[in-house]
């Protein structure tokens, strides 16, 4: 039988989740693009953003930040330190 999850700690914000900061969910790239999650999803089924699939089934959509930088690199003009650096900043996640 499955556990559920702890419960959440009183006080804490609710975040876009990252494991070790390598590998990110939907949410938490669409912040480090500046971007919203449907704008990742909708890269993402055009294939232009690089993705993989985590679990069985469908499984659940999974970016390595590794992947995101090496394909911003990739792009015509600004570099990936630019172009983050240019991205404003969540108080979540300065």
């Amino acid at each position: 039988m499955r556990q559920a999850p702890p419960p959440k700690r009183a006080g804490r914000p609710r975040r876009a989740r990252r494991i070790n900061g390598e590998i990110l969910s939907v949410d938490s790239a669409a912040e480090l693009l500046g971007v919203t999650p449907k704008v990742v999803r909708a890269r993402i089924a055009r294939g232009q953003l690089p993705y993989r699939r985590w679990g069985t089934g469908a499984g659940r959509i999974i970016l390595l930040k590794s992947e995101i930088l090496k394909y911003l690199e990739r792009l015509p003009g600004l570099t990936a330190e630019q172009a983050l650096a240019q991205v404003p900043r969540s108080p979540m996640y300065p």
